[in-house]
Parts: C-alpha cells; structure tokens; sequence
C-alpha cells in the first residue's frame, strides 16, 4: 500500500472513530514525514488548528524513539548479563534470562549489577550504526560493526520487542497510545519522573527554559530532557502533562499513552 493510500485510510478510520494501529520497526526519515501528512489531514478534515500538529509530531517521534532505544537497551542489558554469568561459569543461563523478562524483582536485582554507563554507551553506538546503516552510509561501517548491528537486530528479534503505535479520535479527544514489548528498567523510570518534577517546580516559578541549561544537565540515560520538551508542549496548550502523558509498565510491556482534548485544538 502507497503512503498517500495508507494515510488516507488511515484519516478515514479516525474520522468515523476507528481506531488504527502500526507496527514500528524504525524512526526513519520516511516514517516521520508519513506520520506527519497523517496529522495534518486529520487536522484539516476535522477542522482543527494545524498550528498544534508540530508539538503532537514532536511528542510522537520522542516517544516512539525512546521506545525503540529501550528495546535495544534491554538487549543490551541482557548480553551484560550473560556475560557475568559466562564470566563466573553459570550454567543454565538461558533459562535464567527468560525468567528475568517476567520477573521484575529478579530484573531490577541484576540491574543492580550493571552500571548505567555501560549501557549508555553500547547503546549510543548501536544506533550511530543502525542510523549509518539506514541512511545508505553503510559503507563507512567496519566489517566488525555491521556485525554487532546484525547481532543486536537479532537479538531485538528474540526479545520479540515490538513497538506499536494506537491512535484514536473522538468528539472529545486524540488519544495515541505507544506500546513496547519490554519493560522498562525501574531506575531509568524513576530518573525520567525525577526530571518530569524537576521541570515542573521550575515551570511554576516561570524558569521552565533553565531546566536545559548546561548546569541542570544530566548526562546519564533516560535524562528525561526529550519528555520534558513534550510536557512542555502540554503546558503550551493549558494542559497537565501528568495527566495526559502517562508512563505505565508491567513484567513484560510499557505503555506510554498521549490525550489530547479537542477543545484545545480547536482554539
């Protein structure tokens, strides 16, 4: 199906109050620019202010992007794993890594045993390789490197780590909902609602812009700054970005989900 066709049914379903649903397999340039066309002609044949459809995109973009990074992050967790347990000799590892994806307690223990910046760091290089790859510059890539990305893809494929995007409208709101297939780190979850705060007590007192200010940088993962920018674009609207982007996750998912009323698009 071409992308104008896809977007045009796409519009139609929402406009009589049909859910649609996607499967997202990458943040490229392509798919962002779909997303886009998809917003705007859903805007302009419900009659609402276009103005809005930017901060909306902007949101969606960083959520489904942190989506795709923890899928990844997650795989790089367990590798992490495997490699103590190879380290020290443990049998039976594979066993044990299936019951970590279940077990939250059990997950957040090895947690423990994995400092923050080495999965920062593997991470970040996966997706400078996954980003050279995509981008047709593949041949800038070691033989070496195209193997770890087609490890991690591999290993991605394993953890059955999908990403899907839900979107819905009604006479009352768009709500989009993004889901990934696995769950996020406590810590890292606690580090993002630290930040959310953080840049709500700066938002009242009328110095929401000092929150990215280089002496309020935290450089470790899951710093937050992108959801803040999506909490801000809420506060632009009249909005409590509490309630209306909710950060929910479970032994084996996490679900972000998006609400945005009507009334505030319609003004």
């Amino acid at each position: 199906m071409s992308a104008p066709t896809l977007i045009d049914k796409s519009v139609s379903r929402l406009t009589k109050n049909i859910p649609v649903r996607f499967q997202i397999n990458a943040l490229t340039k392509l798919g962002r620019k779909e997303l886009m066309e998809l917003l705007k002609e859903l805007f302009t044949r419900e009659g609402l202010q276009k103005e809005h459809v930017f901060a909306i995109h902007y949101a969606l973009v960083e959520v489904i992007f942190n989506a795709l990074k923890a899928n990844l992050k997650f795989a790089a967790f367990r590798e992490e794993i495997r490699r103590e347990f190879e380290r020290f000799k443990i049998t039976e590892i594979e066993d044990f890594l299936k019951m970590m994806i279940e077990e939250r307690t059990l997950r957040e223990f090895m947690a423990e045993r994995v400092l923050p910046e080495t999965l920062r760091t593997q991470v970040r290089k996966i997706f400078d390789f996954e980003e050279k790859y995509r981008t047709g510059m593949q041949q800038k890539l070691t033989p070496e490197q195209v193997e770890i990305l087609k490890k991690y893809r591999i290993l991605v494929r394993e953890l059955q780590a999908d990403v899907t995007l839900r979107m819905t409208h009604s006479s009352d709101e768009i709500c989009i909902t993004v889901t990934n297939s696995v769950p996020i780190l406590q810590r890292d979850l606690d580090r993002i609602s630290g930040s959310r705060q953080k840049h709500f007590e700066l938002h009242k007192k009328g110095q929401a812009g000092e929150f990215f200010s280089y002496d309020n940088m935290d450089t470790t993962e899951s710093a937050g700054f992108g959801i803040a920018m999506v909490d801000q674009g809420f506060y632009k609207l009249g909005l409590d970005p509490f309630e209306h982007l909710k950060i929910k996750t479970n032994s084996r998912q996490t679900i972000v989900t998006l609400s945005y009323p009507r009334r505030v698009l319609q003004q």
